[in-house]
């Protein structure tokens, strides 16, 4: 008799120096999916990448837009050479010209123009020397064909907007990868504790009916292997646990990594109970409009448009009409004395260019009409893609949810099952096998039932990723941000 009460309080302390070893995932820290996603929008290097990446195409725009500055050109010199009859001369020129171009394609111009000239010798009394001239005009250039309207301005907006869109949405899916796989890992984390703490629970009630058996082993009320399955079911419960805690200590460490922590923090995953209205045209609305994949193609669209708009500019001719005015001013010293003239000048022209060979112009615009088409090719697929993904997670929740409904059931039988079996074995109207199979039924009823609501917390996680609700994708516009 000593030697199995011995026996069992070698038991007990066993046990609890075997649950001690999880008793961590209760005290430690809790840990929430969203928590885990914030740190990582904090502090993960590719995030801090992408923001710097993001933050480089949006200046694309301030160089398109500084198309329409103005722009300043200026110098000046001096000289001495030798002139007509060679005469020694002296000179002194400067010149100024600022010119801009409006987004409607025309183009204004204001040039100035001093010279000062100075010879050894006129030859000509009449002549002015020195003598100081002042050319002051104004021209504006209206394009009628290529350039009208200012496509290179006004689609090189739009390109900057889709290269722009382009690398955000790139960077989007990059994230949206990076998180669904914390995700993944966060729930097989999750769904790890979750065992842990169901072979804990069944170890607690393997070791108290191996306790009853061997009591009545001692009396002579069971055989050896009733005593022999009870401590078998036991061993077997730690050996899964002890197996489970491997597992876990793994997956802490990955997930340790990912969100910035020290490998061996330890922490407690937390699942929040998730319950919404799913209506299938509001989501598959609102997923076209924030999936990455798909916003990725649309700009790639709307920059295969704006290239051909492009194209199409440059195969016309090119026709202007320049108009000008400007004043003239010549003073200075002759032989007959000082003289000082005023002239204005204006006038109009016609510029025209033609190519007669339109084949390369033919054929770039025909290459950027085909990548128009594969990118509405690819369009129309990703959207048949985003269909199917949607039916299949919504019907994944929907089955997932009347499951556990029925499993929550099941389980409370077998939480009956088992408390009511024990009572009668105590009786000695139950027999071992009874306790063990009930013991086994209600282990993987529970297992089931945390594993399935897991799963189901899973699922929600990946229709909020969709849904552009698993995380804030603004974190990427502010660069300011990745320097906090």
């Amino acid at each position: 008799m000593f030697k199995h009460l011995l026996f069992s309080n070698v038991l007990v302390l066993a046990i609890f120096s075997q649950a001690i070893t999880h008793t961590y995932a209760k005290e430690a820290n809790i840990l929430s999916l969203d928590d885990a996603v914030k740190q990582i929008l904090k502090q993960y290097p590719s995030i801090k990448i992408a923001r710097l990446e993001v933050e480089q195409a949006r200046q694309e725009f301030s160089k398109i837009e500084s198309q329409l500055g103005w722009v300043l050109n200026a110098q000046s010199g001096i000289s001495r050479d030798v002139a007509t009859f060679d005469i020694p001369r002296e000179r002194f020129d400067a010149s100024v010209n600022l010119s801009s171009i409006n987004k409607s394609g025309s183009s204004i111009e204001l040039s100035g123009d001093y010279a000062y000239e100075e010879s050894d010798t006129s030859v000509i009394p009449s002549l002015v020397n020195p003598s100081e001239r002042t050319r002051l005009d104004l021209n504006y250039r209206i394009p009628f064909a290529q350039g009208a309207d200012n496509p290179n301005y006004n689609e090189g907006l739009e390109l900057a907007k889709a290269g722009f869109d382009i690398t955000l949405a790139d960077k989007i899916n990059q994230t949206d990868a990076l998180i669904s796989l914390t995700a993944n890992l966060f729930y097989d984390a999750a769904a790890t504790v979750a065992r842990i703490d169901d072979a804990n629970a069944s170890i607690k009630r393997s070791l108290r009916l191996l306790q009853y058996v061997e009591k009545n082993k001692s009396l002579g009320l069971v055989e050896r292997k009733d005593y022999l399955d009870a401590n078998a079911l036991y061993m077997n419960r730690i050996a899964e646990r002890d197996n489970l805690l491997v597992i876990w200590s793994r997956q802490r460490s990955e997930l340790n990594r990912l969100i910035g922590f020290k490998a061996s923090n330890e922490f407690s995953p937390d699942i929040a109970e998730q319950k919404r209205e799913l209506v299938r045209d509001n989501i598959l609305s609102r997923v076209y409009e924030v999936s990455p994949t798909l916003q990725f193609q649309l700009a790639l669209l709307k920059q295969t448009e704006s290239e051909i708009i492009l194209a199409n500019d440059a195969k016309k001719d090119q026709l202007d009409l320049v108009l000008s005015v400007g004043a003239r001013n010549t003073s200075g010293d002759t032989a007959l004395g000082s003289v000082s003239s005023d002239e204005w000048a204006g006038g109009a022209r016609l510029e025209y260019r033609f190519s007669f060979d339109q084949r390369g112009f033919d054929a770039d615009l025909y290459q950027k009409v085909l990548r128009k088409q594969s990118v509405e090719e690819e369009i129309t697929r990703i959207k048949t893609e985003i269909d199917y993904d949607v039916d299949s997670l919504l019907e994944q929740i929907k089955r997932s949810e009347t499951s556990i409904k029925s499993i929550k059931k099941r389980l409370s039988i077998e939480k009956e099952k088992v408390t009511e079996a024990f009572e009668r074995y105590k009786t000695g109207r139950s027999n071992t096998t009874e306790l063990i199979d009930n013991e086994n039924a209600l282990f993987a009823s529970s297992l089931l039932y945390k594993t399935r609501s897991i799963e189901l917390s899973r699922m929600y996680s990946e229709l909020d990723l969709l849904l552009g609700e698993l995380w804030d994708s603004k974190v990427l516009l502010t660069h300011e941000q990745s320097t906090e």
